[in-house]
């Protein structure tokens, strides 16, 4: 029985040759376009798949936006990239966020300044530190020096 199956395949060109269309049984499909008022869409796991994304929508790689997505009222939803295994089990790699087209810009010019305010106050905290630290330096060689006077 199983080698009468067998011949069945090598006749017809093999199993390679199942489920195959002409160019006029089949349709390009292309998602949906999504508007500057409508909702992004997600799957259940409230994510985008970039190889899924719908016209109107921009991926932005850039990190910590999210945030700033947030803080401005902006609609995203944060973007899948693929898959990447970890010691044998399968995990999402999540990285960036999905917009509409014409946030970016917004959101663009948000992150330029929120990278200028973060650089400040990192310049900011590292001058603290220095200041810090200098005045711990000059007040123990003023201790030590009173030391010295007092029980010399």
């Amino acid at each position: 029985m199983i080698s009468s199956i067998d011949k069945n395949n090598r006749r017809g060109g093999g199993p390679e040759m199942d489920d195959l269309y002409g160019v006029w049984q089949t349709e390009s499909w292309s998602p949906p376009y999504v508007g500057p008022t409508d909702a992004i869409p997600t799957n259940e796991y409230k994510n985008v798949e970039l190889a899924l994304i719908n016209p109107g929508l921009t991926h932005m790689d850039q990190p910590r936006l999210a945030p700033i997505a947030r803080k401005l009222g902006l609609p995203y939803a944060p973007c899948m990239l693929g898959y990447e295994g970890h010691g044998g089990n399968r995990a999402p790699t999540i990285r960036g966020i999905v917009v509409h087209d014409h946030d970016v810009a917004l959101l663009r010019e948000a992150f330029a300044e929120w990278e200028s305010h973060a650089a400040e106050k990192e310049r900011q905290e590292r001058k603290s530190m220095i200041l810090k630290r200098w005045k711990r330096l000059v007040f123990g060689i003023m201790t030590k020096d009173r030391l010295d006077r007092e029980y010399g």
